[in-house]
Protein backbone atom coordinates (compact mmCIF):
# COMPACT_ATOMS: atom_id res chain seq x y z
CA UNK A 1 0.00 0.00 0.00
CA UNK A 2 1.27 3.49 -0.80
CA UNK A 3 0.69 6.73 1.29
CA UNK A 4 0.36 9.87 0.19
CA UNK A 5 2.37 12.87 1.80
CA UNK A 6 0.95 15.98 2.90
CA UNK A 7 3.22 17.72 0.02
CA UNK A 8 2.61 15.26 -2.88
CA UNK A 9 -1.48 16.35 -2.33
CA UNK A 10 -0.66 19.69 -2.99
CA UNK A 11 1.95 19.48 -5.73
CA UNK A 12 0.36 16.74 -7.73
CA UNK A 13 1.93 13.48 -8.29
CA UNK A 14 5.00 13.46 -9.57
CA UNK A 15 6.27 17.67 -9.40
CA UNK A 16 9.01 18.93 -7.13
CA UNK A 17 8.06 22.23 -5.75
CA UNK A 18 10.89 23.89 -7.44
CA UNK A 19 9.20 22.76 -10.64
CA UNK A 20 5.97 24.24 -10.30
CA UNK A 21 7.25 27.24 -9.52
CA UNK A 22 9.41 27.80 -12.40
CA UNK A 23 6.08 26.50 -14.68
CA UNK A 24 3.89 29.80 -13.02
CA UNK A 25 6.52 32.01 -13.20
CA UNK A 26 5.46 34.30 -16.47
CA UNK A 27 7.77 33.44 -19.41
CA UNK A 28 10.32 36.07 -21.00
CA UNK A 29 10.11 36.29 -24.55
CA UNK A 30 13.32 36.68 -26.58
CA UNK A 31 13.03 39.93 -29.02
CA UNK A 32 14.72 38.33 -32.20
CA UNK A 33 12.18 36.11 -32.21
CA UNK A 34 9.10 38.51 -32.66
CA UNK A 35 10.87 40.74 -35.24
CA UNK A 36 11.75 37.16 -37.18
CA UNK A 37 8.09 35.96 -36.82
CA UNK A 38 6.72 39.51 -37.99
CA UNK A 39 8.72 39.61 -41.17
CA UNK A 40 7.36 36.25 -42.16
CA UNK A 41 4.06 37.35 -41.26
CA UNK A 42 4.20 41.10 -42.97
CA UNK A 43 4.41 39.91 -46.82
CA UNK A 44 1.52 36.97 -46.33
CA UNK A 45 -0.89 39.71 -45.28
CA UNK A 46 -0.30 42.01 -47.60
CA UNK A 47 -0.81 39.48 -50.46
CA UNK A 48 -4.33 38.55 -48.93
CA UNK A 49 -5.32 42.13 -48.68
CA UNK A 50 -4.03 42.62 -52.73
CA UNK A 51 -6.13 39.84 -53.41
CA UNK A 52 -9.16 40.91 -51.66
CA UNK A 53 -9.37 44.59 -52.82
CA UNK A 54 -10.71 44.97 -56.27
CA UNK A 55 -9.06 47.92 -58.27
CA UNK A 56 -10.76 51.00 -59.09
CA UNK A 57 -11.68 51.69 -63.29
CA UNK A 58 -10.15 54.31 -64.72
CA UNK A 59 -10.77 56.02 -68.00
CA UNK A 60 -7.86 57.86 -70.02
CA UNK A 61 -10.35 60.20 -71.19
CA UNK A 62 -10.62 63.31 -69.12
CA UNK A 63 -14.14 64.35 -71.01
CA UNK A 64 -17.64 63.33 -70.12
CA UNK A 65 -20.65 63.10 -71.30
CA UNK A 66 -23.68 65.70 -69.82
CA UNK A 67 -27.32 66.32 -70.55
CA UNK A 68 -28.43 68.49 -73.82
CA UNK A 69 -29.95 70.51 -71.57
CA UNK A 70 -26.68 71.85 -70.00
CA UNK A 71 -24.95 72.46 -73.31
CA UNK A 72 -23.46 76.35 -73.19
CA UNK A 73 -24.72 77.27 -76.29
CA UNK A 74 -28.02 76.41 -78.17
CA UNK A 75 -28.69 76.66 -81.41
CA UNK A 76 -31.62 78.86 -82.85
CA UNK A 77 -35.74 77.54 -82.76
CA UNK A 78 -36.10 75.67 -86.21
CA UNK A 79 -31.94 75.00 -86.35
CA UNK A 80 -30.42 71.81 -85.98
CA UNK A 81 -31.32 70.05 -82.34
CA UNK A 82 -28.73 69.17 -79.81
CA UNK A 83 -27.99 65.24 -79.74
CA UNK A 84 -25.31 65.15 -77.15
CA UNK A 85 -22.88 67.24 -75.20
CA UNK A 86 -19.16 66.38 -73.91
CA UNK A 87 -18.06 68.39 -71.49
CA UNK A 88 -14.36 68.77 -69.77
CA UNK A 89 -13.87 71.29 -66.77
CA UNK A 90 -10.77 72.92 -66.09
CA UNK A 91 -9.69 74.96 -63.44
CA UNK A 92 -10.24 78.20 -64.92
CA UNK A 93 -13.31 77.42 -67.16
CA UNK A 94 -14.83 74.67 -68.82
CA UNK A 95 -15.08 73.57 -72.60
CA UNK A 96 -17.95 71.49 -74.52
CA UNK A 97 -18.81 69.45 -77.84
CA UNK A 98 -22.37 69.83 -78.95
CA UNK A 99 -23.21 67.74 -81.41
CA UNK A 100 -25.61 68.41 -83.79
CA UNK A 101 -28.15 67.05 -85.64
CA UNK A 102 -26.66 66.23 -89.61
CA UNK A 103 -28.49 65.96 -92.78
CA UNK A 104 -25.37 65.56 -94.85
CA UNK A 105 -23.60 62.69 -96.32
CA UNK A 106 -19.99 64.25 -96.10
CA UNK A 107 -17.92 62.44 -93.57
CA UNK A 108 -17.76 64.03 -89.97
CA UNK A 109 -20.67 65.50 -87.30
CA UNK A 110 -21.79 68.84 -87.32
CA UNK A 111 -21.46 70.25 -83.87
CA UNK A 112 -20.55 73.59 -81.92
CA UNK A 113 -17.34 73.58 -80.11
CA UNK A 114 -17.00 76.33 -77.25
CA UNK A 115 -14.38 76.76 -74.92
CA UNK A 116 -15.22 79.79 -71.58
CA UNK A 117 -12.65 80.89 -69.88
CA UNK A 118 -13.25 82.55 -66.13
CA UNK A 119 -9.68 83.81 -65.55
CA UNK A 120 -6.96 83.88 -68.39
CA UNK A 121 -3.98 84.01 -66.11
CA UNK A 122 -4.46 81.11 -63.72
CA UNK A 123 -1.53 79.06 -63.68
CA UNK A 124 -1.46 75.51 -62.31
CA UNK A 125 1.38 72.68 -62.12
CA UNK A 126 -0.56 70.09 -63.38
CA UNK A 127 -1.76 71.78 -66.29
CA UNK A 128 -5.15 71.78 -65.74
CA UNK A 129 -5.73 75.20 -67.59
CA UNK A 130 -7.92 75.86 -70.32
CA UNK A 131 -5.62 78.49 -72.82
CA UNK A 132 -7.82 80.11 -75.61
CA UNK A 133 -5.63 81.18 -79.12
CA UNK A 134 -5.42 83.57 -80.76
CA UNK A 135 -6.95 83.67 -84.09
CA UNK A 136 -4.89 83.78 -86.81
CA UNK A 137 -5.51 82.10 -90.63
CA UNK A 138 -3.11 79.36 -89.54
CA UNK A 139 -5.19 78.42 -86.80
CA UNK A 140 -8.34 78.43 -88.71
CA UNK A 141 -6.81 76.59 -91.59
CA UNK A 142 -5.74 73.80 -89.43
CA UNK A 143 -8.99 73.46 -87.52
CA UNK A 144 -10.86 73.13 -91.10
CA UNK A 145 -8.53 70.32 -92.28
CA UNK A 146 -9.49 68.43 -89.20
CA UNK A 147 -12.91 68.94 -89.16
CA UNK A 148 -13.73 69.14 -92.65
CA UNK A 149 -11.12 66.75 -94.32
CA UNK A 150 -11.13 66.88 -97.91
CA UNK A 151 -13.48 69.64 -98.38
CA UNK A 152 -11.47 72.72 -100.24
CA UNK A 153 -13.00 75.45 -97.76
CA UNK A 154 -13.35 79.52 -99.44
CA UNK A 155 -12.62 82.42 -96.54
CA UNK A 156 -15.43 85.12 -97.28
CA UNK A 157 -14.17 88.29 -97.07
CA UNK A 158 -17.61 90.11 -95.98
CA UNK A 159 -18.22 91.12 -92.48
CA UNK A 160 -20.58 89.66 -90.64
CA UNK A 161 -21.76 90.32 -87.07
CA UNK A 162 -24.21 88.58 -84.49
CA UNK A 163 -25.62 89.92 -81.14
CA UNK A 164 -22.03 89.25 -79.75
CA UNK A 165 -19.60 90.91 -82.04
CA UNK A 166 -18.06 90.00 -85.22
CA UNK A 167 -17.14 86.56 -86.49
CA UNK A 168 -15.57 85.05 -89.35
CA UNK A 169 -16.97 82.19 -91.78
CA UNK A 170 -15.90 80.19 -94.55
CA UNK A 171 -17.65 78.23 -97.10
CA UNK A 172 -16.97 75.15 -99.57
CA UNK A 173 -18.75 71.82 -101.19
CA UNK A 174 -17.76 68.65 -100.26
CA UNK A 175 -17.13 66.16 -102.76
CA UNK A 176 -20.69 64.59 -102.26
CA UNK A 177 -22.23 67.60 -103.16
CA UNK A 178 -23.02 69.30 -99.22
CA UNK A 179 -22.20 72.69 -98.69
CA UNK A 180 -20.70 73.01 -95.33
CA UNK A 181 -19.56 76.18 -93.04
CA UNK A 182 -17.11 76.67 -90.35
CA UNK A 183 -17.24 79.94 -88.63
CA UNK A 184 -15.68 81.15 -85.63
CA UNK A 185 -15.76 83.67 -82.72
CA UNK A 186 -14.37 85.14 -80.26
CA UNK A 187 -15.63 86.82 -77.08
CA UNK A 188 -13.41 89.10 -74.81
CA UNK A 189 -13.65 92.57 -73.76
CA UNK A 190 -12.04 94.84 -75.58
CA UNK A 191 -10.94 96.98 -72.56
CA UNK A 192 -7.83 96.51 -70.66
CA UNK A 193 -8.39 94.07 -68.09
CA UNK A 194 -6.85 95.29 -65.10
CA UNK A 195 -9.50 96.28 -62.51
CA UNK A 196 -12.36 95.44 -64.95
CA UNK A 197 -13.99 92.25 -65.38
CA UNK A 198 -12.94 89.89 -67.89
CA UNK A 199 -12.72 86.03 -69.21
CA UNK A 200 -13.32 84.82 -72.42
CA UNK A 201 -15.46 82.57 -74.88
CA UNK A 202 -14.07 80.78 -77.66
CA UNK A 203 -17.28 79.40 -80.65
CA UNK A 204 -16.44 77.33 -83.07
CA UNK A 205 -19.41 75.83 -85.54
CA UNK A 206 -18.91 72.83 -88.04
CA UNK A 207 -22.16 72.53 -90.43
CA UNK A 208 -22.64 70.77 -93.87
CA UNK A 209 -25.85 69.93 -95.03
CA UNK A 210 -27.43 68.50 -97.91
CA UNK A 211 -30.52 70.88 -99.00
CA UNK A 212 -29.63 74.55 -97.21
CA UNK A 213 -28.32 77.47 -99.01
CA UNK A 214 -25.69 79.59 -97.85
CA UNK A 215 -27.89 82.00 -95.97
CA UNK A 216 -29.63 79.01 -94.11
CA UNK A 217 -26.32 77.92 -92.50
CA UNK A 218 -25.72 81.15 -91.50
CA UNK A 219 -28.37 81.21 -89.64
CA UNK A 220 -27.46 79.15 -87.31
CA UNK A 221 -24.33 81.74 -86.46
CA UNK A 222 -26.15 84.57 -86.55
CA UNK A 223 -28.83 83.01 -83.79
CA UNK A 224 -27.14 81.12 -81.62
CA UNK A 225 -27.44 81.67 -77.65
CA UNK A 226 -25.00 81.49 -74.99
CA UNK A 227 -27.03 80.06 -71.75
CA UNK A 228 -24.15 79.75 -69.06
CA UNK A 229 -21.83 82.12 -67.33
CA UNK A 230 -20.03 81.87 -64.07
CA UNK A 231 -21.16 83.39 -60.83
CA UNK A 232 -18.02 85.13 -59.90
CA UNK A 233 -18.02 88.95 -60.41
CA UNK A 234 -14.46 88.90 -62.15
CA UNK A 235 -16.23 87.73 -65.93
CA UNK A 236 -17.94 89.75 -68.27
CA UNK A 237 -16.54 88.76 -71.23
CA UNK A 238 -19.58 90.87 -73.19
CA UNK A 239 -18.84 94.27 -72.03
CA UNK A 240 -20.69 97.07 -71.09
CA UNK A 241 -24.14 97.11 -72.58
CA UNK A 242 -25.24 98.82 -75.60
CA UNK A 243 -26.76 102.13 -74.22
CA UNK A 244 -30.53 103.06 -74.80
CA UNK A 245 -31.67 104.39 -78.47
CA UNK A 246 -32.18 108.00 -77.91
CA UNK A 247 -36.00 107.98 -79.44
CA UNK A 248 -37.06 104.94 -77.21
CA UNK A 249 -40.75 106.03 -76.53
CA UNK A 250 -40.73 109.47 -78.50
CA UNK A 251 -43.26 110.44 -80.82
CA UNK A 252 -42.91 109.81 -84.97
CA UNK A 253 -39.96 107.22 -84.02
CA UNK A 254 -41.55 103.69 -85.28
CA UNK A 255 -39.23 100.71 -84.77
CA UNK A 256 -39.35 97.92 -86.58
CA UNK A 257 -36.93 94.95 -85.42
CA UNK A 258 -37.74 93.07 -88.77
CA UNK A 259 -36.94 95.71 -90.75
CA UNK A 260 -34.11 96.71 -89.13
CA UNK A 261 -32.57 93.32 -89.09
CA UNK A 262 -31.34 93.80 -85.80
CA UNK A 263 -32.90 89.50 -85.36
CA UNK A 264 -30.14 88.37 -87.76
CA UNK A 265 -31.52 86.94 -91.09
CA UNK A 266 -34.71 85.96 -91.99
CA UNK A 267 -35.88 82.81 -91.18
CA UNK A 268 -35.65 80.49 -94.09
CA UNK A 269 -38.49 79.29 -96.30
CA UNK A 270 -37.81 76.12 -98.24
CA UNK A 271 -40.11 75.98 -100.82
CA UNK A 272 -41.23 73.03 -102.34
CA UNK A 273 -41.50 73.17 -106.07
CA UNK A 274 -44.73 73.77 -107.87
CA UNK A 275 -47.04 70.96 -109.34
CA UNK A 276 -46.47 70.90 -113.13
CA UNK A 277 -50.14 71.27 -114.51
CA UNK A 278 -50.48 69.64 -117.65
CA UNK A 279 -53.03 71.20 -120.21
CA UNK A 280 -55.81 69.03 -121.01
CA UNK A 281 -55.41 67.15 -124.15
CA UNK A 282 -57.96 69.28 -126.84
CA UNK A 283 -60.56 67.74 -128.14
CA UNK A 284 -60.74 67.42 -131.85
CA UNK A 285 -63.19 69.44 -133.18
CA UNK A 286 -65.62 67.98 -136.03
CA UNK A 287 -65.74 70.34 -138.52
CA UNK A 288 -68.96 70.35 -141.33
CA UNK A 289 -67.36 68.18 -144.41
CA UNK A 290 -68.85 68.58 -147.45
CA UNK A 291 -70.73 65.31 -148.55
CA UNK A 292 -69.46 63.86 -151.90
CA UNK A 293 -71.16 64.15 -154.76
CA UNK A 294 -73.87 61.23 -155.91
CA UNK A 295 -72.50 58.74 -158.22
CA UNK A 296 -74.00 58.69 -161.41
CA UNK A 297 -76.42 56.42 -162.39
CA UNK A 298 -74.67 53.27 -163.91
CA UNK A 299 -75.40 53.25 -167.11
CA UNK A 300 -76.99 49.38 -167.90
CA UNK A 301 -75.03 48.10 -171.74
CA UNK A 302 -78.01 46.24 -173.42
CA UNK A 303 -76.47 43.29 -175.04
CA UNK A 304 -74.94 43.31 -178.53
CA UNK A 305 -76.96 41.99 -181.69
CA UNK A 306 -76.34 38.60 -182.37
CA UNK A 307 -74.48 37.40 -179.60
CA UNK A 308 -76.23 34.98 -176.75
CA UNK A 309 -77.07 36.14 -173.65
CA UNK A 310 -75.24 35.00 -170.94
CA UNK A 311 -77.15 34.50 -167.83
CA UNK A 312 -75.70 36.29 -164.24
CA UNK A 313 -74.10 34.35 -161.75
CA UNK A 314 -76.63 32.56 -159.06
Amino acid sequence: MTFLTQTSLNDGPGIHPAAAARSTAPRKRHPARGAAALFLIAPLLAILAACSTQSELRFANLMSEVKPTRAVILPPAGGPSVVAVLERKYQNGVSQEISLSTASATPGQNAIYVSMVNDLETLSEIDDTLRVRRITPDVVQKEMDDRLSGVEMRTSLFYAQNKYGPFGFATGRSSVGDLCLYAWQQIEPTKPAILTPGGAVSVRLRLCDAEATEEQLLRTMYGYTITAFFSSSDWNPFGDPPPVSPSLGELDAPINPLASGQFGSTPPVRTTPAPVRRAAPRRAVLKDVEAPPPLAPAIRQEPLSGYPVVPPPP
